[in-house]
């Protein structure tokens, strides 16, 4: 493909490119949806608890699921993190392995404000245990806070203990959220729900959930493709101006004025990458030729010196510019006829 070919595709080529970043984007736009139901599995999965105490702790941000409860002097804990490090048996560290659940867990998250989470649990036991209690937790990952590094993952925002006993029920709480965290926040945010026997801390059921997210754009496939028609009627108008715009810049010739060593008007009329016919060369008030210029064909590519023979038109005779305004009619292959203007200049004046 030759260099003209090329030119005058490639702004629809970068046109195709964009409509399919923005068909992929589209198609990733997150679900919005009032509320999220989950339920725990056979197995409680392996997670990790932390409970950092220096300035620079990293915890990862993988698919493990982790929990750092950091201490609620620093800004970034809770007031119960102290009884979940006694629970625990004062660790730093404690890694939960995975173990076989002997119970279900059925969660349903909604938001109820800005800054409320509704959170309902059905309990499904298989074992009828009296000091089970279900632990609701929130974490934030990404938490970038003055004094820290890194940014804080796994940080534990919220945590609502409920001991139900044995026997099988639904808990619901009304939670509001701290450290002014509100429904924008909902990318960063997860919900950990733990099922556990309270005097032992064997781990009987596990659920880890995403938070609704706010309504972030169009989901439905009839809105995402009625958005797609309308983004690339957009970006093929705009391609279709660029085309434009680069066939004016390449095809059409290019003039401009100098002067020769006596100080007079010569014109410089150099085609682009179509053939030019000039057909009529027009001078303005106050002047006009004392001898014209001839009409010429001008093959792509080439260039063309053109001296201006003007004198004062009649009644003008005094005039004392230096300016001199004139107008081309050309003809150019496939773009048909076009008026460029010149301004010249004649020193010393006539």
């Amino acid at each position: 493909m030759d260099r003209d070919e090329f030119g005058n595709w490639m702004p629809f080529c970068v046109a195709l490119i964009l409509l399919s970043i923005s068909a992929w984007g589209l198609w990733n736009v997150p679900e919005n949806v009032d509320l999220l139901e989950g339920n725990s599995g056979s197995e409680v999965p392996h997670f990790v608890e932390y409970f950092p105490t220096e300035m620079q702790n990293e915890i990862p941000n993988d698919d493990v699921i982790r929990m750092a409860w950091h201490s609620d002097d620093n800004g970034l804990g809770v007031v119960k993190t102290e009884d979940r490090y006694l629970e625990l048996g004062n660790l730093s560290i404690v890694d939960h392995p995975a173990e076989t659940a002997i119970a279900e867990l059925h969660t349903v998250i909604q938001w109820s404000s800005e800054n409320t989470l509704n959170i309902s649990v059905d309990i499904n036991g298989t074992t009828e245990i009296e000091t089970r209690i279900l632990r609701l937790i929130l974490i934030e990952n990404d938490v970038d806070m003055f004094g820290r590094t890194p940014t804080q993952n796994a940080v534990v925002r919220l945590y609502d203990p409920t001991p139900i006993g044995k026997g099988n029920g639904t808990v619901n709480r009304e939670l509001t959220l701290t450290n002014g965290l509100t429904i924008d926040d909902a990318p960063r945010l997860r919900f950990v729900i733990l099922l556990s026997d309270m005097m032992t801390e064997e781990n009987h059921a596990l659920l880890s959930m995403d938070v609704p997210l706010r309504n972030t754009g169009p989901t439905e496939t009839g809105q995402r493709a009625s958005t797609l028609l309308g983004i690339g009627i957009i970006i093929f108008i705009l391609a279709t101006i660029i085309r434009s715009e680069w066939k004016r810049e390449v095809m059409l010739p290019k003039l401009r004025g100098s002067r020769d060593a006596e100080g007079n008007p010569m014109a410089h009329l150099k085609a682009g990458r179509r053939d030019v016919h000039l057909r009529d060369v027009r001078v303005l008030e106050p002047w006009k030729f004392s001898k014209g210029v001839k009409s010429i064909d001008l093959p792509a590519g080439t260039e063309k010196v053109i001296p201006i023979h003007v004198k004062p038109e009649r009644g003008f005779e005094e005039v004392v510019s230096t300016v001199i305004e004139t107008e081309w009619s050309i003809e150019v292959e496939e773009m048909g006829g076009w008026v460029l203007d010149l301004t010249l200049y004649k020193n010393p004046p006539t």
